[in-house]
């Protein structure tokens, strides 16, 4: 029964520049599965210009839909916790399968899917996708998103919409991503069983467009979510790239005089960034503080150093990724007694302390080096 709980998720337009693929010749149950790599699955928070004309080719924000949300998509306001939640429950979702979710457009020359994750203005609907691409033969497809800041339900929708593009109809079961109605509180996934398939939001029975697919698992007229994902993308691939970690201030061999406040910098790179990262912190070898700290990151690492003791530094940070690949970098200063002078570089100026490293008060007693991590987790817009 339906109640006032149950939220519309998505609807099927049709496509006047498409069709459901329905040649695809089928493959034996077990087969390998088409990608040979992970498939990309874009989440865009930051809004886009639809362009008409060029089919639904993600890589230029073509969508046969435009003229649905006037040409144009607003960016998602919420905050940097609510994307990261999204992003982390979308994964999860797919955790079992060769999907890598990102928020970074990746490069031209690759294939991807790309779900507009924002203001679609006022719909009846949570989300929609153009059509159903039967078996993903077109690999690569725009959908749309709104703006939902629980991340149970952002993540729902996510996957649905980009499912019709690969190829996945709608089932009449509320434990799975592909039923037309999100339960609130009800976590939804791929299930491993034969549902069958529905034609519309009044869940009536229909055989299925794509069944050279689902007769592979299924009686015509079912479907096996799980299956099929297999099928298209076959199992979770490890993430064994290390992230690119750079120490970038302050610059090595530097010296800082008290009291002073100064900020150890780090750039991150990683194809799966925001993501949660463990944070080694080392000084001559012994760990500073507590060892490990688990953060989620977009943009720089910054670690705000206040009025160390006297001495020589070398300050080694670890970074490890959730797929456990770790990357380091180390960076060597000076911390001089109150009332020392800086001593002259080559050119006989003195040793700059950079804009962070300005005098912020007296010492608080002989503590060491103290560390407060500071997460830049900013989203940066990006063309």
């Amino acid at each position: 029964m339906l109640t006032a709980s149950l939220l519309l998720v998505s609807i099927l337009v049709a496509d006047p520049n498409g069709t459901p693929s329905l040649t695809a010749a089928p493959r034996p149950a077990g087969s390998t599965p088409r990608q040979t790599a992970p498939e990309l699955l874009y989440i865009n928070f930051e809004g886009a210009v639809l362009q008409k004309g060029c089919g639904n080719d993600p890589h230029f924000n073509c969508s046969t839909l435009a003229e649905t949300f006037d040409g144009y998509v607003g960016p998602y306001t919420g905050n940097t916790q609510q994307r990261l939640s999204i992003l982390q429950a979308t994964r999860q979702t797919v955790a079992e399968y060769g999907v890598r979710v990102v928020t970074r457009r990746p490069p031209d020359d690759v294939d991807y899917t790309m779900v507009i994750y924002g203001d679609l203005g006022e719909q009846s609907f949570a989300g929609v996708a153009p059509y159903i691409d039967c078996e993903d033969l077109n690999l690569g497809d725009t959908s749309f998103t709104a703006a939902f800041t629980g991340s149970n339900t952002g993540s729902t929708v996510i996957l649905q919409e980009a499912a019709h593009t690969w190829g996945l109809e709608h089932v009449d079961s509320e434990l799975d991503v592909m039923n037309p109605f999100k339960s609130a509180g009800l976590s939804q996934s791929f299930v491993d069983d034969c549902l069958p398939i529905v034609a519309n939001t009044a869940l009536e029975r229909t055989p299925g467009t794509c069944n050279q697919i689902h007769t592979q698992f299924c009686d015509p007229g079912f479907q096996n979510s799980h299956r099929e994902m297999l099928l298209l993308f076959g199992e979770h691939e490890p993430d064994v790239e290390p992230p690119l970690f750079e120490l970038v201030y302050p610059p090595d061999a530097s010296t800082f005089v008290l009291p002073t406040t100064f900020v150890l910098r780090g750039t991150i790179e990683d194809e799966l960034h925001p993501q949660f990262y463990d944070i080694a912190v080392f000084n001559n070898g012994e760990p500073v503080g507590d060892e490990r700290m688990g953060v989620g990151l977009e943009g720089d690492l910054e670690l705000v150093i206040t009025d160390p003791e006297p001495g020589e530094y070398a300050v080694r940070v670890v970074l490890t990724d959730e797929g456990g690949n770790a990357s380091e970098d180390t960076v060597r200063f000076t911390i001089l007694p109150e009332g020392s002078e800086l001593p002259e570089d080559d050119e006989g100026e003195a040793t700059p302390e950079g804009a962070e490293a300005c005098a912020l008060g007296g010492r608080g007693g002989d503590r060491g080096l103290m560390l407060a991590l500071v997460v830049l987790a900013t989203w940066r817009r990006r063309r």
